[in-house]
């Protein structure tokens, strides 16, 4: 759970002044401990000589602060209740419900939650003006009640303080109340209802940057998800919690606690033990360093559960006992449940029956004592009376709460069943652990079973993302290789001719007669770059095309000039056979693209003093673009492969380099304004690329 610690301004009164100075440097000074702390007692001091209430106070008030900071909730408590003191004597509601506040929340990290509980309902009596501070209170009342099992008031304030931070548009609190809705939905297991809200806490921390929050919501999605068994999810989201809390150099040491239990418990149903003792015992140092009473039980639990499965069996009852201890003068029933059924399972490993069914008992009568029927029913209510989801979601929540009280009374029923069968008929006792173990085995079968099950799935969609992921690397790949291929030639000229007029080789008078060749290599270049800008904008969503009318016979002309320098080079002759007055709407950028890919491989597959016509044909809904080349073809193999990624690049009849895929884009392009791509080729012979533009209606 997520406890809400928080310090609030006050209006300072005029009296000694340098008293009051130290109090203004002190709220100025943000990291430094050690200085706030020499400040407070510097404040304490002379706030006595003068018997100056509000700087005794405000003294105590830092103190704690900073002893708070520092995880000595024992000393942090004595400042609190000295700061609350003298706040009575200063007539201040909103000072005493501060130090009230600070006071209940040292109590609930010492785990004492009666009295944590009793002070935060007298810190709401008295801060009724501060609704921020009353938002917090409910926080923590919430999380006071959740760790004690008593989940119908729990939930009746995290509900309340998630109002009141709507309300206020307190968005990081808001955040906060979420994270706290969704874990405890989880523990009842309307795991539905706890992904609504741990993805809300989620999307408010990314919006606010609020890394701490994030933490706490990635660590209760991996708990939700491991709670259902789904391990892929639960592993993805404990992993991000841990990543984020690292990089950030967080100091909210209990996340960090909670999330390597977590993992441990991960490490557990995946079966490996190793990783999982190294993850508990990370768990544990860390609470041990902190004194987090609450997560190193937590951490000891899973550890008798790991102990259990390695067969350790007598250290998994001595860490058991141990843990029961630690948790006998607390109210954490929930933890306290866990660790007898861990224990439980301990015991009858060891045959240790009496045992076994003493402490299922002693489980058994510590659920009853949470209430879970009404606690549920009241939930039931809350929700309903509160308009938080919609109609068809609560009544599939009330469903899900129902469901669970029947299983909890077949339980208890079961359980009190066997427990009269072992103490009237001993050698019952016999067929009754026979019974346990069918039962027992074909359950983990099952498990097992649903395991492959799950695997397989995640294996499946594993290869679909791999593919994927392949996909946008030949992408990439494929846009760097055409950049070198259409740019290195005009980009080479211009830096030949610039070498040549800084080494002084080309005068101003012989430069000037290159600037019209430079001019177009320019153009030429530019307008490559856009061509490539293109294709990679038709990748995305939401593109679109734009239809302009266009003189077809002149367009091609002037999209194909650029290339005559490459068909010189072989004395390759472009001929347009196109209706000059011929005018069409088409994309002009896209069908430029697609024409000169088309030309640009006719005459590298062509051999000299060859021909390259272009013509048109009018169909009933379409015009058909034909690019014709008598050079080398194509057999049938290649011509399958022509427009996937399997095609791959081979040299011209001049030793031409190329990417092998320009067709492949021609394809796709093509599709994108609704045409069809063809080819048609002999070996040896030539081939005729042609595609179709639809007719557009304005």
């Amino acid at each position: 759970m997520f406890l809400v610690s928080a310090s609030y301004g006050y209006d300072i009164q005029k009296d000694t002044i340098e008293i009051n100075k130290l109090i203004k440097e002190a709220k100025a000074i943000k990291k430094n401990k050690k200085e706030v702390f020499k400040i407070s007692e510097d404040v304490i001091t002379l706030s006595k000589k003068h018997q100056y209430k509000f700087g005794l106070f405000k003294g105590y008030f830092l103190k704690g602060n900073v002893l708070l900071d520092d995880y000595q909730y024992k000393k942090a408590l004595d400042n609190f209740q000295l700061a609350y003191e003298n706040a009575q004597f200063l007539k201040s509601d909103i000072s005493e419900a501060e130090a009230l506040f600070n006071i209940a929340y040292c109590y609930q990290s010492l785990d004492e939650t009666s009295k944590a509980v009793e002070t935060y309902k007298k810190c709401l009596d008295k801060g009724k003006k501060d609704t921020l501070l009353i938002a917090d209170v409910h926080t923590n009342l919430g999380v006071s009640y959740d760790y004690s099992g008593d989940y119908g008031k729990a939930i009746l304030h995290y509900l309340e303080s998630y109002t009141l931070n709507k309300a206020l548009k307190n968005n990081e609190a808001l955040g906060t109340s979420s994270s706290n809705l969704g874990q405890l939905f989880s523990t009842l297991k309307i795991y539905d209802k706890a992904i609504y809200y741990l993805k809300k806490s989620e999307a408010i921390a990314i919006s606010l940057k609020d890394t701490a929050t994030l933490c706490y919501a990635y660590e209760n999605l991996g708990a939700n998800y491991l709670s259902k068994n789904e391990l892929l999810k639960a592993k993805f989201y404990l992993e991000k919690a841990l990543k984020l809390a690292k990089a950030m150099n967080l100091q909210e040491h209990e996340i960090v606690s909670l999330t390597y239990s977590n993992l441990g418990m991960l490490a557990i149903k995946n079966k490996t033990l190793d990783k999982a003792e190294a993850y508990l015992d990370t768990a544990l140092n860390i609470a041990d360093q902190k004194s987090l009473t609450f997560h190193k039980t937590f951490a000891l639990a899973h550890q008798i559960d790991l102990l259990n499965k390695q067969n350790k069996l007598k250290e998994a009852e001595d860490v058991a006992l141990k843990a029961l201890e630690l948790c006998k003068n607390t109210e954490q029933t929930p933890l306290k449940i866990n660790i007898l059924e861990f224990l439980k399972e301990t015991y009858a490993k060891q045959k240790m029956f009496e045992k076994a069914f003493a402490t299922q008992e002693e489980a058994l009568k510590l659920e009853e004592s949470l209430k879970l029927e009404d606690n549920l029913k009241q939930i039931a209510v809350l929700i309903a009376t509160r308009d938080y989801d919609k109609k068809s979601q609560i009544e599939n929540l009330l469903k899900n709460q129902e469901q669970k009280v029947l299983e909890s009374k077949i339980k208890t029923q079961r359980y009190t069943l066997a427990l009269v069968i072992f103490i009237l008929i001993t050698l019952g006792i016999f067929t009754f652990i026979s019974f346990r173990n069918h039962q027992l085995q074909k359950r983990i079968n099952e498990d097992l079973a649903q395991k492959n099950h799950e695997i397989e799935i995640s294996q499946i969609e594993l290869n679909k993302q791999s593919q994927a992921f392949s996909d946008l690397n030949n992408h990439k790949d494929q846009i760097f290789t055409i950049i070198s291929h259409d740019l290195r030639k005009p980009i080479g000229h211009l830096s030949s001719v610039l070498e040549l007029l800084e080494n002084n080789i080309l005068d101003a008078d012989d430069f000037k007669s290159f600037i019209p060749q430079i001019s177009k290599n320019v153009k030429d270049t530019s307008e490559i770059l856009d061509s490539l800008l293109f294709w990679a904008k038709s990748q995305l969503k939401g593109f679109s095309l734009k239809i302009t009318e266009q003189n077809l016979f002149t367009f091609i002309n002037e999209k194909t000039a650029s290339l005559q320098p490459f068909a010189k080079e072989k004395n390759i002759n472009i001929i347009n056979q196109i209706n000059p007055e011929l005018r069409l709407k088409l994309d002009a950028m896209l069908n430029m693209i697609i024409i000169r890919n088309l030309v640009l491989n006719a005459i590298k597959f062509s051999d000299e003093n060859k021909e390259i016509i272009i013509q048109l044909e009018e169909h009933p809904n379409n015009y058909e673009v034909k690019v014709k080349d008598s050079g080398i073809g194509m057999s049938q193999e290649q011509i399958d492969n022509l427009f996937t990624t399997k095609n791959k690049s081979t040299l011209g009849t001049k030793k031409e380099k190329g990417t092998g895929l320009g067709l492949y884009f021609c394809n796709d392009l093509v599709k994108k304004c609704g045409g069809e791509f063809k080819v048609e080729s002999v070996l040896g012979q030539g081939s005729t690329f042609s595609f179709t533009i639809p007719k557009y209606i304005n």
